[in-house]
């Protein structure tokens, strides 16, 4: 079974979401938005009358990406990989660095 892990910021980041994405790909590293928050599924705004802004605090909005080379087979190189790229990218457009 795969996973899915979800890569957000803390808002001091200086790139925005299609720049993240478009730096992971560049390092060979498969990232998309997958997250659609439950309030925000057109299921649950049917069923429960949910629209945007119901829920201001939460963290994760349907912008944010999530990396999607995680499978149960990959090898600790690959997993380093990810890990390295995702760091890299982080540190090269923190305000903090």
């Amino acid at each position: 079974m795969a996973s899915l892990y979800i890569a957000a910021t803390d808002g001091e980041a200086l790139i925005d979401r299609d720049a993240f994405v478009s730096e992971l790909k560049r390092r060979g590293i498969g990232i998309s938005v997958h997250f659609i928050p439950l309030h925000l599924h057109p299921f649950y705004q049917k069923k429960f009358g949910y629209k945007p802004g119901d829920f201001p605090r939460r963290k994760l909005n349907i912008s944010t990406p999530s990396l999607y080379p995680s499978f149960p087979t990959m090898s600790g190189v690959e997993v380093e990989a990810v890990i390295t790229a995702v760091s890299e990218v982080a540190q090269a457009f923190s305000r903090k660095s």
